[in-house]
């Protein structure tokens, strides 16, 4: 481009001469010859100058679509990169988020497991005192037991032989924990699930053994029912009955609770055969 710009300047300046000009300016054959290669060369240049332009202008405007290429190929990338940024700030949130979901499914549970924890503790707990009322209180049926025999010989009066079909529903209620082992312990009886207040009544007709405190089983009832069976109503919110007092089948004898050694108001019910506990279930 200089050099065509040159050439105009030098067009504009002095007039480019033709052929019939060097004939006519000739002031010899020599002259002549001289001025006409001059000629020819200026002409060379001149096609040559317009051949490179035409060059360059054809180089122009192939880098200028290579660029328009390039551009577009950075602006599609660019939104590629863009629409892919988004993903990822999505899956983010999503992740984000259910990492908040896993993480309060995760305390929640473990507050279940520490409540369900602290309630087995208890329960166990509760076990272990019932387990030490519980030989204490067989020591205790056995020997009123057998003191209630003793009498009856002595006055010449027949024992009762127990009581005569199934026992009676001691309280309102479904059975909320069996008989049997629990957690390495032994259950000498059925929980009763119950409001408190509930009325607690006679399996069968007898007569009071116990009518007290029976530390772990709390407010406690014991009756007497002949041929060596008793029954235990424990952790009563109150008592109805008195030691050596004779009750019949559906009496009603106190009220559900959750005295002594318990987790909530239930009644706590057993069979014993001779001071020792059996599953009341086979006898209800």
């Amino acid at each position: 481009m200089r050099q065509l710009e040159r050439r105009l300047v030098d067009l504009y300046q002095q007039a480019d001469p033709t052929a019939l000009d060097v004939v006519f300016s000739a002031a010899s054959i020599q002259d002549f010859l001289d001025s006409f290669e001059y000629v020819q060369k200026i002409g060379a240049q001149d096609r040559r100058i317009v051949t490179e332009i035409a060059t360059a202008r054809r180089d122009m405007t192939r880098a200028r679509a290579r660029t328009r290429r390039a551009a577009a190929g950075v602006t599609a990338e660019a939104r590629v990169i863009a629409a892919r940024a988004s993903q990822v700030s999505e899956v983010r949130i999503r992740l984000v988020s259910e990492q908040g979901r896993l993480t309060s499914t995760r305390d929640g549970k473990r507050q279940s497991l520490d409540s369900l924890n602290a309630q087995e503790r208890a329960e166990a707990e509760e076990m272990d005192a019932l387990q030490v009322a519980s030989a204490r209180l067989g020591d205790q049926i056995r020997a009123a037991q057998e003191a209630a025999r003793r009498a009856a010989e002595q006055a010449g009066r027949q024992q009762s032989t127990g009581p005569t079909g199934g026992l009676a529903w001691p309280a309102p209620g479904a059975v909320t924990s069996p008989f049997g082992q629990r957690w390495g312990r032994m259950h000498t009886g059925i929980d009763i699930g119950s409001s408190t207040g509930a009325p607690i009544v006679a399996a069968a007709a007898g007569t009071v053994l116990v009518a007290g405190w029976g530390d772990g089983y709390g407010n406690t009832v014991v009756i007497d029912h002949g041929g060596g069976v008793a029954t235990l109503y424990g952790h009563q919110s109150s008592i109805g009955v008195a030691v050596g007092q004779s009750v019949t089948r559906g009496e009603t004898i106190g009220a559900v609770g959750s005295t002594g050694r318990s987790t909530g108001p239930h009644l706590h019910f057993e069979v014993r055969i001779n001071g020792s506990p059996v599953d009341p279930l086979g006898y209800l």
